[in-house]
């Protein structure tokens, strides 16, 4: 059935700028819980003056606004602040196109030329330009952690240092050889708009962003702590944190209303230049790739031309960002005059995009634009795998094949009849079958292959589709492609490279039992500012794996790696997967000092392993802080009989946790208790600054 919107309700008769709210999308039938607090916004035809617009704009506030706990809902005219995560990264794109508009900054010009002091220990960085920080291609390793995600306060720690940061780090690639997703390359962004304004980046934005798409509260992780209406923190367990500062600036530190991050796309409408030419919106809306299975990215936007728009005739240009607490998409229509924000804070960006793509085509139907998701093919199988397909045999280092995460995948072709694949991680093994398809590539199948018996093979519901490339140097690759329906949400999908052949990494038996020490260890993250939230989850282990020698995995905060052994101390990132499952890269190093050994990584982030750790005794009464030192200690069976009590000075913090490094109390709870729970053989830390102490009983 055909679903109209409420025109009165959702498109002021002037300049057509529109707010949706929870019971609009009820109304059109495509909300689901998950969305229940997910305030979302849209712009369409706003093409004459942005503030008159923005004035025009009709609203409608989900009136159940409990869950806000501190937002401010008695005003009815306040909109609560999120933070918009890596949307952030078309702020700013956008801010430096201005200075290409502007003559003051060229794409293609190194970056030393704006910002003389950027140095990396890899010659390539000379060869970074402008352009390549905003589609990704710069081969800078990805994310540099330290300081960036702050709970109670901002800190300009990163801001200050990370030139330094990155005077130490490698290139994972040429520049310019593959887009694969790079934070650090937007926060050089935003250090380039300052170094050519003479601004600061926050107030850039601010004046030649927000304002002139009439966003009037869109601030910064610099500001955002002093929005009255900036939406509180929760995490998954419904736990109440302090609002969190998010400072890397340029990659996903911009706070916005749902309005605000709506009306700026608004901005990048067709024929309206109130802060971009037609020609660097263009700029922007060029992929970096015309490989299928690369990254379809743009300049800032994480893609440019999705198949089943383009096959209606539709521009349609997304980008989404996530942040530990709040998600964000935006999506604009350019062509179509239509801009759509979805904010909230849980679920993920990706349900966000699902969302917004269910309005969008909602509205597009609405004018008679019909958008059809692409037909699954008939997919025809043969039992039969010529020998040339023998050479992709082997282990893979790669994500688990649609679901992310680092495993190791070993292929194998059982009687050339079919194809196994058993994925292998610390912790766990599994298996799946495929078989070849006529146009050369492997379907998964819905049950595992019994004894060579393929009589009752069937494809799965929902398979993956799995293709082998080879490049002209010779590496091997594997490329996916799987969607994935969700009922009420919508269609999910994954086309991209996550696979690459590993190659025989021989190490001596004295390194290889160095590694084994410590395989399974914990280490805990020891050098990052007191408010950072990746206290939230301090554990870093390594693993070796039987029967694959020479490389290790590495685990910190969730977040996987697959790291290639070089000597006793030393682990790297190898892999060139060119797509963004190569995002990210880390590399790790084992170093003795006068405090022990320590797990240094290149994102910045230190460890001290757990088992050199003191034990809290009763006569303990005050804990002498150090300004990114970590003082840690492992609670006793004596200790955990008690509660304690502290007394501490402000910019200070204490957490604790269980004997698997899980949090269970944290000072940056809100309304957290005064007494402090000490599970028997779990940890806690205190963190603060030098010359500060915490009294304890």
């Amino acid at each position: 059935m055909k679903q109209k919107f409420n025109k009165r309700l959702l498109i002021p008769v002037i300049f057509l700028t529109a707010a949706l709210s929870i019971w609009a999308l009820n109304l059109l039938g495509i909300a689901d819980n998950i969305f229940k607090n997910t305030p979302a916004n849209g712009a369409e035809n706003g093409t004459a003056d942005p503030a008159s617009a923005n004035a025009d704009a009709a609203s409608d506030s989900n009136s159940d606004s409990s869950y806000m706990n501190g937002w401010d809902a008695a005003n009815t005219d306040a909109s609560p602040v999120y933070c918009v995560g890596s949307v952030s990264k078309v702020y700013a794109t956008a801010a430096v196109m201005q200075l290409v508009d502007a003559g003051k900054v060229e794409l293609d010009s190194p970056v030393t030329k704006y910002l003389p002091n950027f140095r990396m220990a890899d010659k390539r960085y000379k060869d970074i330009t402008v352009r390549m920080l905003m589609d990704h291609t710069s081969g800078i390793m990805g994310t540099t952690l330290k300081g960036d995600f702050l709970l109670s306060g901002a800190d300009t720690y990163r801001h200050d240092n990370l030139l330094e940061f990155l005077s130490i780090q490698r290139l994972k690639a040429d520049p310019g050889a593959y887009a694969s997703y790079c934070n650090d390359g937007f926060d050089l962004l935003e250090l380039i708009v300052e170094e050519v304004t003479g601004m600061t980046y926050t107030d850039y934005i601010q004046e030649n962003l927000a304002l002139k798409t009439g966003g009037t509260d869109t601030c910064t992780g610099m500001t955002a702590l002093k929005e009255k209406n900036l939406v509180p923190g929760f995490s998954a367990g419904n736990i109440h944190y302090e609002n969190e500062a998010v400072m890397c600036l340029g990659a996903g530190g911009v706070y916005a209303t749902a309005l605000d991050l709506a009306n700026f796309g608004s901005g990048f409408f067709a024929g309206n230049e109130a802060i971009l030419s037609e020609n660097s919106k263009n700029e922007m809306a060029v992929r970096s790739s015309s490989d299928e299975y690369r990254d379809d990215s743009g300049l800032g936007w994480d893609f440019v031309n999705m198949s089943q728009y383009e096959a209606a005739g539709v521009k349609f240009w997304g980008k989404g960002g996530d942040v530990m607490l709040n998600h964000a998409f935006l999506g604009v229509a350019s062509e179509e005059n239509i801009s759509i924000a979805v904010l909230s804070n849980g679920g993920s960006s990706s349900y966000n995009g699902a969302l917004a793509m269910e309005i969008l085509n909602v509205i597009l139907t609405d004018r008679g634009i019909e958008i059809k998701e692409a037909e699954q093919p008939e997919i025809k199988v043969t039992d039969e795998i010529p020998a040339e397909y023998n050479e992709y045999a082997g282990m893979y280092s790669s994500g688990d094949l649609g679901n992310g995460g680092a495993v190791v995948n070993i292929i194998s072709f059982p009687d050339n009849k079919y194809m196994h694949v058993t994925t292998v991680t610390p912790f766990y093994a599994d298996e799946s079958d495929f078989m070849l398809t006529e146009d050369g590539t492997f379907v998964e199948l819905a049950y595992k292959i019994e004894n060579g018996n393929l009589s009752e093979a069937r494809v799965a519901k929902n398979p993956v589709v799995l293709k082998f490339v080879k490049d002209e140097n010779g590496k091997i690759y594997f490329a996916i492609d799987y969607q994935e329906k969700k009922v009420g949400i919508g269609t999910f999908t994954r086309k991209e490279y996550v696979g690459e052949k590993l190659e025989a990494n021989p190490i001596s038996d004295e390194v290889k039992s160095n590694w084994q020490a410590i395989s399974g260890k914990d280490f805990m993250l020891y050098n990052d500012l007191a408010s950072s939230r990746w206290y939230d989850a301090p554990k870093a282990t390594v693993y070796t794996m039987d029967g694959v020698d020479g490389y290790l995995y590495y685990n910190m905060s969730g977040f996987p790696r697959l790291l290639k052994i070089v000597d006793s101390t030393t682990a790297v990132a190898f892999q060139s997967i060119p797509s963004s499952a190569n995002r990210d890269l880390i590399d790790i190093k084992l170093v003795k000092n006068e405090n022990g050994l320590m797990l240094t990584t290149s994102t910045g982030l230190n460890c001290i392993p757990a088992d050199s750790i003191p034990v809290l005794t009763t006569d303990m009464k005050t804990v002498e802080l150090k300004t990114m030192e970590a003082s840690w200690y492992r609670i006793g069976d004596d200790m955990s009989e008690y509660d304690m009590v502290a007394e501490r000075p402000e910019n200070s913090a204490i957490y604790v946790y269980n004997k698997y490094g899980e949090e269970v109390y944290t000072t940056h709870m809100v309304d957290a208790s005064e007494k402090i729970p000490l599970p028997k053989d779990g940890y806690i830390v205190f963190l603060g600054k030098t010359g500060d102490s915490i009294n304890i009983r």
